[in-house]
C-alpha cells in the first residue's frame, strides 16, 4: 500500500481521497484508498478475535462494493441487524447461504477486495464454519 494511504486515518478521509486520486488519474491509489477505509472502519468495531474481525472487516468490504455498484453510499442494513442479533460470525454464515452477495463478488475483485468477501472468511476459518452448517 501506497505511503500516502498509509498515513489516512480516518474512514471518511479515505473517500475523499479516493475520489481526488480518481480525477487526478490514479485509480490504482484510489483502490487502496477504499480497501484502507475498510480496515479503519473495521478496526474501529472492537473485536474479541481474528475471527470476529475477518467478519467484520466482510460485512464493510460488502457495503464497500455494494456503494461502489450503485454509486452511493450503501449500508448493509440486514447484514448489520443479522449481525446485532446473532454475532458478526452467525451473520456472515447466513450471508454465505443467501445468493444475496453472489453478484457483489466480481464488485470486490474489481475494488482488490476479494480477500475481504464472506467466501475468503469461510476459507480461512473451514472448522467454524463448518461446525455452523451442521
Amino acid at each position: 500500500m501506497h505511503d500516502l494511504v498509509l498515513r489516512i486515518s480516518d474512514p471518511d478521509k479515505c473517500y475523499v481521497f479516493a475520489r481526488n486520486a480518481e480525477r487526478q488519474g490514479h485509480p490504482e491509489l484510489a483502490l487502496q484508498a477504499y480497501r484502507r477505509a475498510v480496515d479503519l472502519r473495521a478496526e474501529g468495531y472492537g473485536t474479541d478475535s481474528d475471527l470476529e474481525f475477518a467478519a467484520v472487516r466482510a460485512i464493510y468490504a460488502y457495503e464497500e462494493a455494494l456503494s461502489y455498484r450503485k454509486g452511493k453510499r450503501t449500508r448493509a442494513t440486514g447484514t448489520w441487524q443479522m449481525a446485532n442479533r446473532h454475532g458478526v460470525v452467525e451473520a456472515v454464515q447466513k450471508r454465505l447461504g443467501s445468493r444475496a452477495g453472489d453478484d457483489l463478488q466480481a464488485v470486490l475483485k474489481e475494488l482488490g477486495m476479494e480477500d475481504y468477501s464472506f467466501s475468503a472468511v469461510r476459507a480461512a476459518y473451514p472448522d467454524v464454519f463448518t461446525q455452523a452448517a451442521a
